[in-house]
Parts: C-alpha cells; sequence; structure tokens
C-alpha cells in the first residue's frame, strides 16, 4: 500500500471510529432519557446527525447499539479505577499491610467516585444504567466479567483477608455491596439528594467532599473487620 493509500485508509478509519463513537454518545443519552422503548433507531441517526442505515452497519440493530453502550460503560469505568484495582489485588496478593491494602481500596473507590460524577457523559450514564430494565443475551454483554463484579469480589477479598476468613462468605458479599453502595446511593438518588439537601449537582467542591467521607466511612468499615489478636 502506499502512503497516499495508507493515509486515506487511516483517515477513514479514524472517521469511522469517530462516527461510532458520536452514535453511542447519543444513543446513551436517549437511552437514558426515555428508555429502550421510547426511543428509534432514527430517532438516534438524526440527533447523531448520521444517515439512518450506519446504525445498522456498526451495530446490526437497537439491540446491539444498546449492548454497545453497556460495553462502552465497563470499558469507560475499567480504564477510570483498573490502575488502582490491579494495585490493589497485588497489594492482596502479595499479602501487604492491612493499610495499604484499605488505602488502595479507598484510592480506587476515589477513582470510581470520578468517573462516576466527573466523566463527560456521567450524567447520561447514570440515566443510562438507572433506566436499564431490557435484558441483555449473555453472548452481547456479559455483566458477571464486568468492573462492577471485579470491584465487589475484590471488596469481599479484602474482608476476606482482614478477618483472616472469620467472615462467612455471603455476609462477606452483603457488606462489600454495602461499602460499594455509599457511592451509587449518590450516583443514582439524584432527585432524592435535591429533596434531602437542595442539591441540583455535584460540583467538583461537593465530589472532594463526598470522596472525603466515603473514604472515611469505608476505612472505619474495613478496619472494623479486622480480627482481634488474642
Amino acid at each position: 500500500m502506499t502512503g497516499a493509500r495508507r493515509r486515506k485508509a487511516e483517515s477513514g478509519y479514524a472517521r469511522g471510529e469517530e462516527t461510532r463513537t458520536r452514535i453511542i454518545r447519543t444513543a446513551l443519552a436517549l437511552f437514558g432519557e426515555r428508555g429502550f422503548d421510547g426511543v428509534s433507531t432514527r430517532d438516534i441517526a438524526a440527533q447523531a446527525g448520521v444517515p439512518a442505515p450506519s446504525l445498522q452497519y456498526y451495530f446490526e440493530n437497537k439491540e446491539g447499539l444498546y449492548a454497545a453502550c453497556i460495553a462502552d460503560i465497563q470499558t469507560a469505568a475499567m480504564n477510570a479505577i483498573g490502575p488502582a484495582l490491579d494495585t490493589v489485588e497485588e497489594l492482596l496478593r502479595t499479602k501487604a499491610s492491612d493499610g495499604k491494602i484499605i488505602d488502595g481500596y479507598c484510592a480506587m473507590l476515589d477513582g470510581l467516585a470520578d468517573f462516576l460524577f466527573a466523566s463527560p457523559d456521567a450524567t447520561s450514564r447514570a440515566l443510562f444504567i438507572a433506566r436499564r430494565i431490557m435484558p441483555i443475551k449473555s453472548t452481547l454483554v456479559d455483566s458477571s466479567k464486568g468492573p462492577g463484579s471485579r470491584v465487589h469480589d475484590c471488596c469481599a477479598r479484602i474482608i476476606a483477608h482482614l478477618s483472616d476468613g472469620s467472615v462467612e462468605d455471603e455476609e462477606r458479599r452483603l457488606m462489600a455491596v454495602a461499602i460499594n453502595g455509599q457511592l451509587l446511593t449518590f450516583h443514582f438518588s439524584r432527585e432524592h439528594l435535591k429533596l434531602l439537601l437542595g442539591i441540583n449537582e455535584i460540583t467538583p467542591e461537593r465530589l472532594q467532599a463526598i470522596k472525603q467521607i466515603v473514604r472515611r466511612q469505608t476505612t472505619l468499615l474495613l478496619k472494623a473487620c479486622r480480627r482481634k489478636q488474642a
């Protein structure tokens, strides 16, 4: 392939990826606002400024586009928290000190908070996930392998480590849900926050306050799991 043809092919690929990304961004917003059944592929194409056949070309059908939205959220979440999560898992593997493991997990939750509240599509993603009631075949998106499952498993492993195995598996997993659910409460209950506190948006200052509160509470909860020495 000559240099000119290679540049043309690369330019076409870049435009194709840009179009695909624009469609997903638009679909996330519209699915979040109206739900799966409340929006058509024509609506999405018109809002994204692309020909309607483009959706079929990139995603086959509306179900494929919906699954691509879920996969996009999972990928973005893992990009945000993956490095910190890798660090915590390595600390567990090497049996690092309790303090380092707890600090590492809190750092991961900091990254998750930034993803949930400070990323460009945070509001659209929150609405999309809250409305996610349409079953998706596991062949399209396997939620059990998503970042949420990995974060949950990591937290349960930390509790097992800190408690020296004295906490039963089901209780560990319930505790992990409670710890990680601190951020999800703020993420999905924005109308409730408005009613209770008069908060219309999560500003950078409020986000910092939330992160500090979650870090403090997570540290206390995880330290409380440590088995007392005889």
